[in-house]
Formats: C-alpha cells, sequence, structure tokens
C-alpha cells in the first residue's frame, strides 16, 4: 500500500468538517419549524387573522383572551363566538320548521311551544353546569326549566302535543342514554379487577332495589309488584354524573395511582345494565296482558320473555353489526355509527309498540357492546374514539329534549305535603343503604378508607334513567286507563323527580368537593406514564395476527444476473 500524503486531506477529515455544517442546518430547520407551529397556532387563535378585508383590529383579537371575570368564572371570546354559533342555529332551525309546518312553529302553536321549551331547558342546564365549585349536571337544569315553564303555566305539554307523542319523544331520547351505556362497558378493568368489579356493580344497587322496595311497600302501602318497580327505578345510578366527575378528577391526577376512574366507569355501566334487567323483568309483572290468551309463549312469564326476548335481539343484531359493513369499507366507521343508531332506536320503538317493555332497551345496550367489542377483536388497530363523539354529539342536543319534557310532565301543584315527606324518607332509605353497602364490600380491596368512603359518595348521583324510566310506568298506566294505576305511577313519577333535585347535585357536588382530599394526587409525568402503559396493557390484549407473505411467482424467462465472484 503506499502512504497517503500529509497534504491531502482524508476522508475523516472531510466528513469533520461537514458535521458542524450538518448539526447547524438541522438546529436552524427545527427552530423555523417551531416558529411556523407557533406562528400557525397564533393564526388558529385569532379572530379572522386571514381575512385581510376586516379591520386589522379584529384580525389580531385572540378569541382566547378573557374579556370579563364574574364569580371565577372567565368569559372569553371564544365563548361569545360559541353563543352566536347557538343562537344562529335556533333561529335556522325554526325557519326550517316554519317553512315545513307553517303556522305551527308560530307562537301558539305546539311545535312553538316545544322549542321554546328545549332552548329554555339547553339555556338553564349548561348554565347552572358552568357553576364553578358547584359541578350540578346539566340534566338538573334542564329538569327545573320543565318544571318552571309547566307549574307556572306557561307551556302544558299535554294540552299541545298530547300524552302519546311526548312517549314517543321519550322513546327516543331513552335510545342514546342506552347506547352510551354500552360503548362504556370495556372488558380492561374487569379483567384485571373481576371479582371487584362484579360486588361494586351487583351487591349496592340490590340492596339499594330491596332497601326502596320494602319503605315503598309499608310507608306508601304500594303492591309488591309496584313495589320492585319502584326500587329497581330508583336504585338506577347516573352514569352521566359520575363518569363526567370520575373523568375530570382522573385527567387531574386524582385516583390515577390505582386506575380507580376506569374501575368505577366500568362497574356503574354493569350496574345500569343489571338495573335495566331488573327494571324490564319487574315492568312486564306489573303490567300484563297475557290474560285470556292461549299461546304457548303466554304461559311464560312476562318479566322472563322480554328479558330472554330482549338479550336473543340484542345478541343477533350485535354480531350482524360486527360484520357488516365489511371492516375495509371506505366509509365503514360511517356506516357502523348510523347502523348502530338505527338498530338501537328499532329495538326501543319496536318494544313499546309490542308492548316487550322494558326488553327493547336491555337489547340496546347489549348490541351495543356486543358491536363496539366485536369492531375491536376484528381489527388490528381499532380506536372508538368515533363512536364516543358521535353520540355524545347526539346526546348533547338530545338531552335538553329529553330533560325539558320530563319536566314539563311534573306538576308540583297536585302534590301532597304529607306524602312528599313519604316520598323523601323512602329515598333517603334507599340511598343511605346504598352508600354502607358499597363502603363495607370494598373492605378486602386495596384501597385506603379514604378512598373507599369515596366510592361510596360516587354511587349517589342520580339522573338521566330515573327521568327516562319512570314516565314509562305513567304512560302505560294512562294507556290502560285504570285509576288505580295511574295514581300508584304519579307517585312513582314523583319518587323519581325526588330522587333527581336532591341526589343529582348532591352526588355531583360530594364527589368534585370530597375527591381531591380523599384520593391521592399523582404528577402530570406520572399521570402520562399511566396512561401509557393502561394504552399498552389495552394492546397487549389484543390478539396477535400476521399476515402471510404470498411468495411472487417465478417466472421461466426471469434472466439471474451473476456476480463477479461466481461467474468465476
Amino acid at each position: 500500500m503506499q502512504p497517503i500524503p500529509e497534504d491531502e486531506p482524508t476522508a475523516s477529515t472531510s466528513t469533520d468538517a461537514r458535521a458542524p455544517n450538518n448539526k447547524q442546518i438541522r438546529e436552524k430547520s427545527i427552530e423555523i419549524a417551531e416558529i411556523e407551529d407557533e406562528d400557525e397556532e397564533h393564526d388558529d387563535n385569532t379572530c379572522c387573522h386571514r381575512a385581510t378585508f376586516c379591520n386589522p383590529v379584529l384580525r389580531e383579537i385572540l378569541v382566547t383572551n378573557v374579556i370579563s371575570t364574574c364569580f371565577e368564572l372567565q368569559l372569553t371570546w371564544a365563548d361569545l363566538f360559541w353563543l352566536a354559533t347557538v343562537c344562529g342555529m335556533t333561529l335556522l332551525t325554526w325557519a326550517v320548521l316554519y317553512f315545513l309546518l307553517g303556522d305551527m312553529v308560530l307562537p301558539g302553536g305546539s311545535i312553538f311551544g316545544l322549542l321554546v321549551l328545549v332552548v329554555l331547558s339547553y339555556a338553564l342546564g349548561w348554565t347552572l353546569a358552568c357553576i364553578p365549585r358547584l359541578h350540578l349536571p346539566p340534566v338538573f337544569g334542564m329538569l327545573l326549566a320543565g318544571i318552571i315553564l309547566r307549574n307556572t303555566d306557561v307551556y302544558n305539554i299535554h294540552d299541545m302535543l298530547g300524552p302519546g307523542t311526548t312517549s314517543k319523544i321519550r322513546t327516543f331520547c331513552l335510545t342514546f342514554i342506552m347506547v352510551r351505556a354500552g360503548l362504556q362497558l370495556t372488558t380492561t378493568a374487569l379483567r384485571a379487577h373481576p371479582v371487584f368489579v362484579m360486588i361494586l356493580a351487583l351487591v349496592p344497587c340490590t340492596v339499594e332495589t330491596l332497601a326502596v322496595t320494602v319503605s315503598c311497600k309499608y310507608l306508601l302501602e304500594f303492591p309488591w309488584n309496584w313495589s320492585f318497580m319502584t326500587g329497581a327505578i330508583v336504585a338506577c345510578m347516573s352514569p352521566v354524573v359520575t363518569v363526567n366527575c370520575l373523568l375530570t378528577l382522573s385527567e387531574q391526577g386524582y385516583g390515577e395511582d390505582k386506575g380507580l376512574a376506569s374501575l368505577l366507569c366500568t362497574a356503574a355501566s354493569i350496574d345500569d345494565v343489571h338495573i335495566v334487567s331488573l327494571f324490564s323483568i319487574c315492568f312486564s309483572f306489573v303490567f300484563s296482558n297475557d290474560d285470556g290468551r292461549t299461546e304457548w309463549w303466554s304461559y311464560i312469564p312476562g318479566g322472563i320473555r322480554d328479558f330472554l326476548l330482549g338479550l336473543i335481539m340484542g345478541i343477533i343484531l350485535g354480531f350482524a353489526l360486527v360484520f357488516f359493513p365489511h371492516r375495509n369499507h371506505k366509509y365503514a366507521t360511517w356506516y357502523r355509527i348510523g347502523g348502530l343508531a338505527l338498530a338501537s332506536l328499532m329495538c326501543t320503538t319496536a318494544a313499546s309498540r309490542l308492548a316487550v317493555t322494558g326488553g327493547g332497551y336491555l337489547a340496546t345496550i347489549i348490541l351495543s357492546f356486543i358491536a363496539v367489542h366485536g369492531w375491536r377483536i376484528l381489527t388490528i388497530s381499532y380506536d372508538t374514539t368515533p363512536f364516543h363523539k358521535a353520540f355524545h354529539f347526539l346526546w348533547h342536543f338530545v338531552q335538553p329534549i329529553l330533560g325539558g319534557v320530563i319536566g314539563a310532565d311534573i306538576d308540583f301543584r297536585n302534590w301532597a305535603i304529607s306524602r312528599f315527606g313519604l316520598y323523601l324518607a323512602c329515598v333517603l332509605m334507599g340511598i343511605s343503604v346504598r352508600s354502607t353497602t358499597a363502603f363495607l364490600t370494598t373492605i378486602r380491596m386495596p384501597f385506603t378508607w379514604k378512598e373507599r368512603l369515596f366510592i361510596a359518595i360516587a354511587w349517589v348521583p342520580k339522573g338521566t334513567l330515573q327521568a327516562a324510566l319512570a314516565p314509562m310506568a305513567f304512560e302505560r298506566a294512562r294507556k290502560e286507563g285504570d285509576p288505580t294505576k295511574i295514581e300508584l305511577a304519579l307517585d312513582v313519577v314523583k319518587i323519581s323527580v325526588i330522587a333527581i333535585v336532591f341526589l343529582a347535585p348532591l352526588g355531583a357536588i360530594g364527589m368534585m368537593t370530597s375527591g381531591p382530599y380523599l384520593l391521592n394526587k399523582i404528577s402530570i409525568e406520572e399521570h402520562q406514564r399511566e396512561r401509557e402503559l393502561s394504552y399498552m396493557r389495552i394492546v397487549a390484549l389484543q390478539p396477535v395476527r400476521t399476515r402471510k407473505k404470498t411468495k411472487k411467482p417465478v417466472h421461466s424467462d426471469t434472466v439471474k444476473t451473476l456476480s463477479p465472484i461466481e461467474s468465476t
């Protein structure tokens, strides 16, 4: 080998000379990218930065800037944009309905009254929900708006719409509650802590059902079948209030050291499924239409028959939605969302039409649960976020309709003061037994006494299911025309209203107030790491699927090129 001359630069020397330049280029490109991202974020937060025809002062206004502060509530330009959007959509809705229906949408018409009811329910519900430190659920204010309109003689829903239309509205709205309950069911927490989740989901609500049943029997002198149905209605916890409060606390890091939010959300969903099943059975025993029938299925008890029918229909429709449409379809997600909504509405409307009572709602929960988990199994990387977002968006507009219509059904002028005390006693008896049972059932679980006390408080809220299930009994009793059943059904509705009015805000305020004191808080880094580990655990539960590599056929006319070594 010949020696390299000293004056000839080596390859390493040239590489070292270029290295600082490459590093500087990379750093400069990163700085430029960060500046561009900041500029883009700034443009997105401005009022109308790219609209050159606007006033320069308006173009540079940031919508995140605070306009005013009142009682720790900060009002920003973004809030004003949102209010303007809601007002504009309301006016457009009224205009479309007017051009379609005519005078019915003008003041004094039936549709105009319903539209005013929904708008006021939406406004009052979200206004009370935005009050700092109270954490009131929106359904509380929406129900209150309907009660105010009815008891001030501003709007009488029965005179305007009639009982049949209000029943259909409630059925439509309740369907989305059941779909969201089925979507919230997850098997991750159930696999990790099966005993704890099942005990917490089944035991407290069952004990509360029995406590309310006995209270209604001996305090209100209900028949046993009506007592059991009332106990099943009152024992339903509010998935909306509980889950929202738990997610708010978990985002701040409270309870994330033990994954309390996911455990309680799963237990709350199973709790609702269990209670809806009990309600469908009890409802069928109260309103049985099998007298005088000779068909073979009429000899099966109505509650068990409706339960089995709802279970079978939910399984069949759930598996049908799993495979149709095919997962490789271009718009599979949108077809699945539409199919899930239509199948659920078909179950609930068919149940009300065919007098299958609560079996339709049970079928809705089961089919949504099976469909979502089937999609997750068939797809390698599957995300349920679009489904949650879609039905959350629908529920955002359906909730004021349900709360307002149910509140407009309540007339306090027909209430007796003596009976009001008995209603409240039944509710308090049930919730005290429920909270005590929830505290005692977690005694052997890996939780401190403070965490167990928080679990007992988290099991207090009532709300959406009481507002939806109780009017079903009243509607059915009014159809049959029996004065005794109508009076009993009114009592059931009154008990449910008291449970909502007292326990929905009490539970939400109790959870948000006691959470920072009773739960451990982890740092932001630990919170992020727990989220990543949780995602990895979910991914680990997915079955491993590998694609078979197909070998390309070797054609006879292929020319093989030999290397110089092979040619020698």
